[in-house]
């Protein structure tokens, strides 16, 4: 940070400064200085440093809010391209000068253009990219009209619009204002942390440029598709800066034809983020849940007696259950399943003969082990949404630690 400190009375350099090698040192200077206290000039003149190039930043009609140079904007349709991101990244100046330009903006915050004046360059763009988050800060801590909301709708408020099927003409507006594409929707998403630094995680969340709805320790989102989901949550899990690595589960459901069918993305999401808790893994989504894609449309009296038609004698017989989990997933191979449940080979033996003789069947038998994997994800589904509605529960009667909420 001492390299933001007295930067306005330094004169400006033909080249980048040695601080600024590369743009994430660059964005973690400039975000550090500004949490510390530095003013939106002190940022303007510490990018002016590491990019040789005069700075200015305009506002969302391209009005000058704070330049290096004391310069002009640009017109006003010139800054909505650019807001739009649907122009180049070279403007014209008022004063006649070539500049290269950035949108400043996360969701509905904008705080407005930054403008490095000189020929584009590449590299100048990257470098003033890593001034766009301190930027943000700056805007919304100094709350002074320069960070605006667009829209009608909070992405908040789409997320949740989204997630319950009612999609108004104001609500699609909002959506494609932060990107999403209603055309070709999305799939409804969800993220649970398990850790204890909550107030980290709901930090976190707002910190994300993508829409997000909170409550507590969950968070709804869409995503296009499985990198994206992977990485959010990979980004979560390294903000909150937990030591445990599968503190931030994420799961997706199917890619709906429409609107209508974003609902239901969202609760096969849901269900399927219990399923990841139950079964251990860090990301679980609709076209890699295998099997269980047959039973998430299945209401849970449907689950409990398909569960109940092919598992009913072992059912309450928990170390036969554990025994055919082990002995379906190592097919067959005693040795495996010894070693994993830590057991003698003849006791595995001597399970695998009672749970052949009450179910009626060998579970090897090709058809007889389908339905037993249907029949185990049934009773894990189930699982899933009884851990799912005890959490809710414990929320609602306060046994949980309060969490800031993301609205």
């Amino acid at each position: 940070m001492g390299n933001i400190a007295g930067a306005r009375s330094e004169p400006a350099r033909e080249g980048p400064g040695p601080e600024a090698s590369t743009p994430a040192l660059l964005e973690r200077e400039l975000t550090e200085a500004v949490l510390a206290g530095a003013a939106r000039s002190d940022i303007l003149h510490a990018l002016r440093r590491a990019t040789g190039r005069h700075v200015r930043l305009l506002s969302a009609e391209g009005a000058p809010l704070a330049a290096t140079d004391g310069g002009a904007g640009v017109p006003q349709a010139v800054a909505d391209g650019v807001l739009a991101e649907a122009t180049g990244p070279v403007v014209h100046t008022l004063d006649g000068l070539r500049a290269t330009a950035l949108p400043v903006r996360a969701g509905t915050t904008v705080a407005g253009v930054l403008l490095t004046v000189g020929p584009g360059d590449p590299r100048v763009r990257a470098l003033a990219g890593a001034a766009v988050t301190a930027l943000l800060i700056d805007a919304v801590r100094a709350g002074d009209g320069s960070a605006e909301v667009s829209s009608q709708h909070t992405p908040a408020d789409v997320i949740a619009a989204l997630r319950s099927g009612t999609v108004s003409p104001s609500v699609c507006t909002s959506a494609a204002g932060l990107g999403i594409d209603l055309r070709r929707p999305p799939a409804g998403a969800v993220l649970h942390y398990g850790g204890s630094r909550l107030r980290a995680w709901s930090t976190a969340l707002t910190w994300l440029e993508h829409p997000m709805r909170q409550e507590g320790r969950t968070a709804w989102t869409v995503v296009p598709d499985e990198a994206v989901l992977d990485r959010l949550r990979n980004r979560l899990r390294l903000m909150t800066d937990d030591d445990s690595t599968d503190q931030v589960v994420a799961a997706s459901g199917s890619r709906p034809d429409s609107t209508v069918g974003l609902a239901r993305s969202f609760t096969e999401a849901e269900r399927l983020l219990g399923l990841a808790r139950i079964r251990m893994v860090p990301l679980l989504t609709f076209d890699r849940c295998g099997v269980v894609q047959v039973l998430l449309p299945l209401p849970r009296p449907q689950l409990e007696a398909y569960a109940e038609a092919h598992l009913g004698p072992i059912r309450q017989r928990p170390e036969l259950m554990a025994t055919l989990r082990a002995w379906l997933a190592e097919r067959g191979s005693r040795q495996s399943v010894s070693t994993q449940l830590h057991l003698h080979r003849n006791s595995v033996g001597y399970r695998v003969r009672q749970i052949k003789s009450l179910l009626g069947t060998d579970p090897l038998l090709p058809a007889a082990s389908a339905q037993l994997h249907l029949a185990l994800a049934a009773l894990d589904l189930l699982a899933a949404d009884d851990e799912r509605l005890h959490g809710d529960d414990q929320r609602l009667h306060g046994d949980d630690e309060p969490v800031p909420t993301v609205r």
